[in-house]
């Protein structure tokens, strides 16, 4: 078996930051800027830095997570830092094309020839849009759809019963498409929504037990407000579900990666254990009983104690480890051990890029680094019958 295409995921922590001071692009007191603006200097070290983390990574595919917004910036972008690579736009649309609002832009990044033989293309979002209305049977309309989470009276600073509020993609997928040996792939990119809500957790005092912290008004206001963030986060997964079930109606066995930051931590956290029961990637998964579309999880045969891509002390939830995984790489069943297509998917062909990201970033200042979470990659294997 050879390798098909190396694919790799990776948030890369407000890019626009160190791009923006760079290029000159923004003004100064513009948005674009998250309050930590680095100097020239470590912006400079930064840009070198991700581009030397990159090469080394030799990724075919590259999904940028946190990247620029604009297509015109991105490609300005591309082509000073990553000129080895193609970057795949919507051809001839303006920026409303990628359903995308705030600074956090996603984008593919294709090795040319790759790019040039499949016919790497981004899918219009009118038919995603088409399709998950078709499969939720209507429940989700034009990109958006209601849900069920307590109210908020921000004013008195309390929360009420369950009311039905609306949603939609802060950040709409982006779906890479390509033609490999005539069948067709998709490459479903996601930035759910961040679980921040602009409140800082609760200080817990040192002898405080969890039934007096989470009996205080401020932790129940904190905790209300993660509640209908989190179910939030839900819904844009549920969304992804039912474009994936929309194309399991369509073909017996489709090719589907489903990839990127998915804002869900390590599991069942206090959240998910006291409000939602249930865990993100699980609604995403699937249904294991309907196995052909369940999607499997390319490091389901990586090491545990490696199985992480950012550190986040959760004041919350002290007790569990900061390691944690954020970042995923998930595919059909098309593409497992059984090789039920072109693809193929070969044991331990799943990893976290730890050694070349620990390495590049341990000489850099805090300001330079690359990212604060690691890049995950797949190698896709072509499969040979």
């Amino acid at each position: 078996m050879t390798k098909a295409f190396k694919l790799t995921s990776w948030n890369v922590e407000w890019l626009i930051d160190a791009y923006g001071v760079v290029s000159g692009l923004f003004e100064e007191k513009s948005k674009s800027f998250t309050g930590r603006r680095p100097s020239m200097a470590d912006a400079e070290a930064k840009l070198k830095a991700l581009r030397q983390e990159v090469l080394e990574m030799d990724p075919d595919i590259l999904f940028f997570i946190e990247a620029i917004r604009g297509a015109e910036a991105m490609a300005q972008f591309a082509q000073s830092y990553l000129p080895e690579y193609k970057l795949i736009t919507h051809a001839g649309k303006d920026d409303k094309a990628y359903g995308t609002l705030g600074e956090q832009w996603m984008w593919f990044l294709v090795k040319p020839a790759l790019a040039d033989r499949t016919g790497a293309h981004l899918l219009d979002l009118a038919i995603w849009k088409s399709y998950t209305e078709q499969a939720s049977l209507g429940s989700h309309r034009n990109g958006r759809w209601t849900f069920s989470a307590p109210s908020l009276d921000k004013k008195n600073m309390s929360s009420g019963a369950n009311i039905r509020q609306e949603h939609e993609h802060y950040r709409h997928p982006q779906i890479l498409v390509m033609s490999y040996e005539g069948r067709r792939i998709e490459i479903i990119g996601c930035h759910f929504k961040s679980k921040h809500i602009g409140i800082d957790v609760p200080q817990r005092q040192a002898d405080e037990a969890d039934k007096a912290y989470f009996e205080r008004a401020d932790v129940s206001w904190f905790m209300a407000n993660a509640h209908v963030a989190r179910a939030k986060l839900t819904t844009e997964a549920s969304d992804v579900r039912y474009y994936i079930d929309k194309r399991f109606d369509q073909e017996e066995l489709p090719i589907i990666f489903v990839i990127g930051d998915l804002n869900d931590g390590p599991g069942k956290e206090l959240l998910e254990r006291e409000y939602l029961l249930h865990d993100l990637i699980g609604v995403l998964q699937g249904d294991i009983f309907f196995a052909r579309r369940f999607l499997n999880h390319a490091l389901f045969d990586y090491p545990q104690n490696l199985r992480w891509t950012a550190r986040f002390e959760d004041k919350l939830d002290p007790a569990r480890k900061p390691t944690i995984l954020l970042d995923h790489i998930t595919f059909t069943e098309a593409i497992s051990r059984r090789g039920l297509g072109p693809l193929i998917i070969k044991p331990q062909s799943g990893f976290i890029e730890h050694e070349v990201h620990d390495r590049i970033n341990a000489v850099l200042s805090d300001k330079a680094k690359t990212s604060d979470h690691a890049p995950v990659s797949l190698v896709v294997s072509n499969h040979e019958a």
